[in-house]
């Protein structure tokens, strides 16, 4: 007989960049499968807005990943409120449209601390507290763009990549403690706050370059955040002995 599917009733999870796109929907499926989950985001007034239309079951928690106190600080408050922590999903991330040589320090910092020292934080900081509890689930967001790498896109592609590979690497030295990482590679869903911070004009020299070289043929129709927050939640629930190792989901 196979084993049964797994449960999230009464599980404890963090979504980081949970207050908008796909980190709510994330946050939001979880929670409507019965887990309590905290929401970790930088801007403390749509974080603490996203949490109350939740309910009672999220906890809003402002934190900036690509500090590793501020982390710190976060983990320690889940930890807290709610008591251990089963479920960690790294989908927070920040992009610009940039050449590398266009880059400014301050965007390549950004960009690299906040996608990829960001999860790497959280999930130092997570490994302990799944110990304690005898296991747990860890889902690393990355994209499609580390396949088709968009001009503009190629220093947010990079660090994508690079959580790929730290995303295998940590698997591996986990396996034994039933702790399960799940890479999720995501096409583009339908939510503004991938370019929320770019300018009009930022993004419209960035449509016109890559309509020019027939890069949007990859991208499609923009998916509905929800329908990769099933995803994940399908992973999540997979029988002991079971894993989702890599996750793709895209448009058509």
């Amino acid at each position: 007989m196979s084993e049964p599917a797994r449960s999230l009733e009464g599980r404890v999870a963090i979504v980081t960049g949970a207050s908008r796109g796909i980190g709510f929907a994330i946050a939001e499926a979880l929670v409507r499968s019965g887990a309590r989950v905290a929401l970790l985001a930088r801007h403390e007034a749509p974080l603490r807005a996203a949490a109350a239309k939740l309910g009672e079951s999220a906890l809003a928690v402002p934190a900036d990943v690509s500090d590793p106190d501020s982390v710190r600080s976060a983990f320690a408050s889940a930890l807290r409120e709610l008591g251990g922590l089963d479920v960690l999903v790294n989908n927070a991330a920040v992009a610009w449209p940039r050449t590398l040589e266009g880059a400014s320090d301050a965007e390549l910092a950004a960009m690299i601390d906040t996608n990829l020292m960001g999860p790497l934080h959280c999930m130092r900081a997570a490994i302990p507290l799944m110990r304690a509890r005898g296991g747990g689930e860890i889902v690393n967001v990355s994209s499609e763009s580390v396949r088709h790498p968009f001009p503009l896109l190629g220093i947010y592609a990079a660090t994508k990549a690079a959580l790929e590979t730290l995303s295998y690497a940590v698997k591996r030295e986990l396996n034994a403690e039933n702790i399960r990482v799940t890479l999720l590679r995501s096409g583009a869903a339908a939510t503004a706050g991938f370019a929320a911070a770019w300018s009009a004009d930022e993004l419209a020299e960035a449509m016109r370059l890559w309509q020019a070289g027939g890069y949007l043929q990859f991208i499609g129709t923009p998916m509905p955040p929800e329908v990769i927050a099933e995803s994940i939640v399908h992973a999540l629930t997979r029988p002991k002995g079971a894993s989702v190792d890599v996750l793709e989901i895209r448009s058509t």
